[in-house]
């Protein structure tokens, strides 16, 4: 479990704080979806949690144990967290992508590889990737390493649709036994994949299970965000009274299957 208490950080050359506090637990087996307006200081925590940035006040409890209290235990939490930053570059340093992917050699690389598809890649400087393929490249780098705690920034920002739907199948997977804790700006995709959103804004972090986001959109309003357009479109379709009230989904995709049932249980009652 990792769990925050009252932490806050003090931006140089700035006289406050960013936020009045900050405390949540953060439990294992589930995927975060951190959201907030720009310049809320989404990605600031981030880095907080990734153990790199030292918290103006408060502290953060890995297995119960404060990080910061000495450097000794910075250390054995920092060998626990995989940090996939927007820019991967800070991540390489190899010659190639078969050597990046070599040094943090397990079982699975192969099948990393193929998932990810590097394998046209692995001859090439890492550094002479594409946006879209470093991210694809650090992801794979993060997931050999096996981190207790996965932070991405904006992980899928810059790849296709083939590609997103992959890492997010990924994610899916290595949530069992690990924490992943994902910024994004991408809302349908953050309840599609997330098992809890955490919004953030001046006041502090606000959990909801996503389930009960679905339930109530009226609250991406509250912390200033836009709807998603599939919980729009199925409110709209609820009051056209094509879905039953009280039912909502969390992608285009479910409401597309829910009115595909629903048509097909009007076709037999006919």
């Amino acid at each position: 479990m990792l769990e925050i208490k009252h932490l806050n950080y003090q931006p140089p050359q700035k006289s406050h704080f960013l936020w009045q506090d900050i405390s949540v637990r953060l439990q294992t087996n589930k995927i975060y979806g951190l959201v907030g307006v720009n310049g809320v200081g989404k990605s600031t925590l981030l880095n907080l949690l990734s153990g790199l940035t030292l918290p103006s006040a408060g502290d953060i409890y890995w297995q119960q144990q404060p990080i910061h209290q000495s450097k000794t235990a910075l250390r054995q939490y920092l060998t626990q967290v995989g940090y996939c930053l927007q820019d991967a570059d800070h991540l390489f340093f190899k010659q190639t992508v078969r050597e990046e992917l070599e040094y943090h050699l397990q079982a699975d690389l192969q099948s990393i590889i193929e998932l990810l598809q590097l394998q046209p890649l692995l001859e090439r400087s890492p550094f002479e990737l594409s946006g879209g393929q470093k991210k694809r490249l650090g992801l794979a780098i993060m997931l050999l390493r096996k981190p207790q705690i996965l932070l991405g920034d904006e992980i899928t920002a810059g790849l296709d649709a083939h590609f997103q739907k992959v890492v997010l199948s990924l994610l899916q997977s290595y949530r069992d036994q690990h924490l992943v804790v994902l910024v994004t700006h991408n809302l349908e995709e953050a309840l599609q994949m997330c098992d809890e959103l955490l919004f953030l804004d001046k006041q502090g972090l606000h959990n909801y299970p996503t389930a009960q986001v679905v339930q109530q959109p009226e609250l991406f309003a509250q912390f200033g965000l836009l709807k998603p357009t599939s919980l729009h479109i199925c409110q709209q379709l609820i009051a056209a009274g094509l879905l039953p009230a009280a039912t909502y989904y969390r992608s285009n995709k479910e409401i597309a299957q829910a009115l595909a049932a629903q048509w097909d249980k009007d076709a037999h009652t006919l």
